[in-house]
């Protein structure tokens, strides 16, 4: 990181939890069965447990992977 540190994407312009799992149940209707988060910023969220739980609980979902 940086000294001077990085400019981070305004709250707003992020995902929320809601939306991540709203997104990912839609996908999974239209055939979708894996679903893989990937980057460093996946990680760096406080609720990164609670949405690969959530992502887990989708119906017909059969793999969530995690990939820096």
């Amino acid at each position: 990181m940086p000294e001077e540190g990085v400019d981070l994407s305004p709250k707003e312009s992020i995902l929320t939890t809601d939306e991540i799992v709203q997104l990912s149940s839609i996908f999974v209707s239209e055939g979708i069965t894996k679903i893989r988060l990937t980057g460093g910023e996946p990680l760096v969220r406080k609720d990164v447990v609670d949405i690969v739980r959530r992502l887990k609980q989708l119906q017909g979902l059969e793999q969530v992977r995690m990939k820096s």
